[in-house]
């Protein structure tokens, strides 16, 4: 078996963490491993991720793609408390310690090291970049047809190499409310805007709270998240204006439309004027079809998890693509500190993608 980790390592050192980091030097370095892995075509995108920041993304096919394994190339910021630098892999205990070791750089590893092992067919690989952000280079590559053909997909996040098949969407609202502003001691008299978001914030809480035993199983509520209430100078001002920030996860099968066109009626009702912007607006994901993915999974395909986080398999769905979830790691190791991937749950996740790349060509 081809050994992973010199792979993972050299991963490791491009800096792509968004915003910030360069996701097209590792798509060029990505274009050249998949091309010396004798694929049909390999083509490199160069574009913006959602924040105008350069963006990338890496696609190559084998033969006439009825399979799409994806995993994405960009990483969250560093956050606080590395006890090295992040971006210098460094083995420890049996594991990679490294920003992006299990979101999701593991997973790309272990996909090239698997393409070594097992020529596929009829399949494409795609690496692409601005997950953690807007989704552009996934929503670009839907967008120009780059499915088109294609009729399952592995997405690969830290799943444990467990088979994801549902997860929430995701909404999120902006919520201005102007005013005019003045001195506090005119206060009964001028607009209110922070006690008008102050009184929309309780609202949509108790639209939440209300709801909270609705969903499937394993889903209950609306996951309602009252962020942040922006606005005002000083005790003595009146402020000009404010601005609520709130968030929802729709269940798996809700109807995420719906939901938001309830949201936004709700915020009009209770302040009459306000501009409400959605800031996000992610469909909830369910796999159709996961006995179709038997072959290519074996049994990780008969004991399917529900995650609790999103994933662009949802954006596949929507396209027409039936999905699941699955790469190595843990995601309650990604996004934090000392972020960590075994190296033996590389190795498995190696075996894995050869056995789906040789159930292609059977």
């Amino acid at each position: 078996m081809t050994d992973a980790l010199p792979l993972l390592d050299r991963l490791l050192r491009f800096p792509t963490h968004n915003p910030g980091g360069d996701e097209p030097a590792l798509a060029d370095f990505l274009a050249d491993e998949l091309r010396a892995r004798s694929p049909d075509a390999v083509s490199v995108e160069h574009a913006p991720r959602g924040d105008g920041t350069p963006g990338a993304r890496v696609h190559a096919t084998w033969g006439a793609p009825k399979l799409l394994v994806n995993a994405h190339l960009d990483t969250v910021p560093p956050a606080a408390g590395w006890t090295d630098d992040p971006f210098v892999p460094r083995l420890r205990d049996g594991r990679v310690v490294a920003l992006g070791a299990a979101d999701t750089k593991g997973a790309i590893a272990a996909v090239l090291a698997a393409l070594d092992e097992a020529r596929p067919r009829d399949t494409a690989v795609l690496f692409s970049g601005d997950e953690e952000a807007g989704g552009a280079a996934m929503r670009g590559f839907l967008a120009a047809g780059g499915a088109r053909g294609v009729g399952r997909a592995i997405v690969c996040e830290p799943s444990g190499c467990r088979v994801g098949t549902r997860h929430r969407g995701i909404l999120a609202l902006r919520v201005h409310r102007a005013g005019v502003g003045g001195h506090s001691s005119r206060a009964d008299l001028l607009p209110a805007p922070l006690a008008d978001l102050g009184r929309l914030a309780a609202a949509l809480d108790d639209w939440g709270r209300a709801r909270r035993g609705e969903g499937p199983p394993g889903y209950p509520g609306m996951c309602v998240n009252v962020a942040r209430i922006d606005g005002g100078r000083a005790f003595n001002m009146v402020p000009e204006e404010g601005t609520l920030t709130v968030s929802a996860r729709p269940p798996p099968g809700a109807d995420t439309a719906a939901v938001r066109a309830e949201l936004a009626e709700l915020c009009r009702r209770v302040v009459p004027g306000c501009d409400v912007a959605i800031l996000l607006e992610n469909r909830s994901f369910a796999t159709r079809d996961l006995r179709s993915f038997e072959p290519l999974l074996g049994e990780a395909a008969r004991t399917p998890a529900d995650l609790g986080y999103w994933t662009e398999a949802a954006l596949l769905s929507e396209a027409g693509v039936d999905a699941v979830v699955c790469g190595p790691g843990d995601v309650a190791r990604a996004h934090a500190a000392d972020e960590s991937l075994g190296v033996d749950e590389l190795a498995h996740a190696v075996k894995l993608f050869s056995r789906v790349f040789r159930a292609t060509a059977r």
